[in-house]
């Protein structure tokens, strides 16, 4: 990817991890190319054959139509098995007059000329509940 005018490639961020990013219609997207927790799939920012751009990060939150719907990574902690932890990120394929965002099996799409109107936010990952232990099937979570 290097050689891309709109491409910045190889810098640290704040948290010193490699970032890579791109000028878009949405604005300029960061993908971190390093979290504390896997990603699934993989961040990465590429051009497609069919000239699509494709972005995977999970560096940022969505927020579209004013605030109407946000689109953020998942992080994922199996409560069974709390070891288990990962990310689902955002994947953004830029297609002519389409932007289509998709996280796991959802899917949103808006017309380039509501590009404008998405703020793009900065996302972390974070274990919220520190105190998780291992399930004894109590039944206290309903499970």
């Amino acid at each position: 990817m290097k050689g891309k005018d709109n491409l910045s490639d190889g810098e640290k961020t704040g948290t010193g991890r490699k970032a890579v990013e791109r000028q878009t219609e949405l604005g300029m997207i960061k993908v971190d190319m390093e979290y504390p927790y896997p990603c699934v799939p993989p961040p990465e920012i590429r051009e497609e054959k069919d000239g699509k751009l494709l972005i995977i990060t999970a560096s940022h939150t969505f927020r579209i139509r004013n605030g109407k719907m946000e689109i953020s990574p998942v992080f994922y902690q199996s409560c069974m098995h709390p070891e288990k932890i990962h990310i689902d990120p955002v994947q953004i394929r830029i297609d002519g007059e389409e932007i289509c965002f998709q996280v796991r099996n959802q899917q949103w799409t808006i017309h380039r000329s509501e590009a404008s109107l998405v703020e793009i936010l900065p996302w972390e990952a974070k274990i919220k509940k520190k105190s998780c232990i291992p399930c004894t099937n109590c039944g206290r979570c309903s499970w």
